[in-house]
C-alpha cells in the first residue's frame, strides 16, 4: 500500500514541471504555487524571445494599419522588448538633451545627469503602470486580454518614441510639434487597431470607454515627453530637467 502511495506521489511531482510555461485561460503563463510571482522563474518565460523576434515586433509598431502585432505575440508575450525600448529611450533622452545644450552655445555647459533618474522614473512607470491600469479596466469591461499581453502591446507601442527622440535634436518648435503629433497618431492607431478584434466583442459604450482611455493616455504621454525633456531652446535659455533655466550669453 505504501509503495502505491509513493508511486502516485512521484507521478504527480513529474507532472508539475509540465504545468510551468503554459498559458492559462487569461493568457498568462502558469507558475505553480501561491507565491510563484515572487520567483525569478515566474518571469523567465516572458524573456523567451530572440533578437529577430524583438526587431520584428518593433517594426510592426510602425505599421498601425496592419494589426498583426497582437496575433503574433498573443501566445508568447514578452517583457524583454518593453524593458529594452525604455532603457534605450533613457540613454537617448540624456544624450540628445545634452547635445541640445551644447549647441545652444551656453557658457556653463556641462553634462547633465539629471535626465537619467527623471527619464527612468517617468518611462518605466508609464510603460508598466499604464498598461496594468488599462488591463484592469478592460477586464472589468469584458476584454479577454491578460496583464502581460497588455504590457507587451503597450510597451512596444513606445518604440515610436525612438526615432522621435533622435529628431528632437533639431530645435525648431513647429518641427517638434509635428513629430509629436505623428507619434501620438501612430501609437493611438497601433493600439486601437490591435485591440479592434477584442473591442468589437463589446457593447458600443464599453468600446468607446476603452478607446477614450487609450487616446487620453497617449496624449498625456507625448505632451509630458515634449514639455519635460524637449522644451524649445531659444534666446540663450536652456530648459533643465527640473524646469529651471540656465542663463545664456
Amino acid at each position: 500500500m505504501e509503495i502505491g502511495v509513493q508511486k502516485q506521489t512521484d507521478e504527480e511531482n513529474q507532472a508539475q514541471p509540465e504545468q510551468f510555461n503554459k498559458l492559462d485561460d487569461s493568457g498568462d503563463k502558469k507558475q505553480t504555487g501561491y507565491c510563484g510571482f515572487l520567483t525569478v522563474e515566474y518571469y523567465t518565460p516572458y524573456f523567451n524571445v530572440t533578437e529577430t523576434d524583438v526587431i520584428s515586433r518593433i517594426k510592426a509598431t510602425f505599421l498601425p494599419f496592419q494589426p498583426d502585432f497582437l496575433n503574433i505575440t498573443k501566445e508568447n508575450p514578452d517583457l524583454w522588448g518593453p524593458i529594452w525600448i525604455n532603457a534605450t529611450l533613457i540613454f537617448m533622452i540624456t544624450a540628445i538633451s545634452n547635445l541640445r545644450q551644447v549647441d545652444s552655445e551656453n557658457e556653463t555647459q556641462q553634462f547633465n545627469v539629471g535626465y537619467v533618474p527623471q527619464a527612468t522614473a517617468l518611462l518605466y512607470i508609464i510603460a508598466f503602470g499604464t498598461p496594468v491600469i488599462l488591463a484592469i479596466v478592460m477586464k472589468i469591461l469584458g476584454v479577454d486580454l491578460s496583464f502581460f499581453q497588455t504590457i507587451c502591446l503597450y510597451g512596444y507601442s513606445m518604440s515610436t518614441l525612438l526615432p522621435i527622440t533622435i529628431l528632437c535634436y533639431f530645435q525648431n518648435e513647429f518641427f517638434l510639434w509635428l513629430i509629436i503629433a505623428y507619434g501620438v497618431g501612430n501609437s493611438i492607431l497601433f493600439l486601437i487597431f490591435n485591440l479592434k478584434e477584442e473591442l468589437d466583442k463589446l457593447q458600443i459604450q464599453k468600446k468607446y470607454i476603452i478607446i477614450g482611455i487609450v487616446i487620453t493616455m497617449q496624449l498625456s504621454l507625448y505632451l509630458f515627453y515634449k514639455f519635460v525633456f524637449f522644451s524649445y531652446v531659444s534666446e540663450g535659455n536652456v530648459e533643465t530637467p527640473t524646469g529651471a533655466k540656465q542663463p545664456g550669453n
